[in-house]
């Protein structure tokens, strides 16, 4: 005898909409799976032959995350997911699990990053102008 899960498992497979079942499942884990400081600046949008696309709100959290690829496609690969892209767009207004801005605060290696990025700046005013806007990148408050 099969269980409804099971049974359900296959109906979805055979339709075509397994994926979109994961990405439900993943978006509504995201915050828990990925930390909510990357949660507040980025979104699963889909899912095609184990690729999930992720947008990313700024250039500056593209560049962050590509340091921790592999260790979020470590956390993704129960969903059935073997490689990730981030790509630059805009994040829905309403998640299904809303991550609140307050919540992004700036972890030490965002910190790290920041320092590392400015410290050839011999400007002292140039280097805290570059520092700030990194800073707000990073910690960028959605809309």
């Amino acid at each position: 005898m099969h269980t409804l899960r099971n049974t359900l498992g296959k109906l979805a497979k055979n339709l075509g909409i397994d994926s979109g079942v994961a990405l439900n499942k993943l978006r509504k884990q995201w915050s828990t799976l990925v930390g909510k400081p990357i949660a507040v600046h980025t979104y699963p949008d889909s899912i095609k032959n184990g690729n999930l696309s992720i947008v990313v709100d700024t250039p500056q959290w593209i560049h962050h995350l590509g340091f921790y690829k592999n260790e979020i496609l470590e956390k993704l690969k129960s969903f059935g997911i073997n490689s990730i892209r981030f790509r630059l767009g805009r994040l829905p207004e309403n998640t299904s699990e809303s991550v609140s801005p307050e919540d992004a605060e700036l972890t030490e290696d965002d910190l790290i990053y920041i320092d590392n990025t400015v410290k050839d700046l011999k400007d002292e005013e140039l280097k805290e102008t570059f520092r700030t806007l990194i800073r707000h990148g990073l910690s960028k408050k959605k809309k």
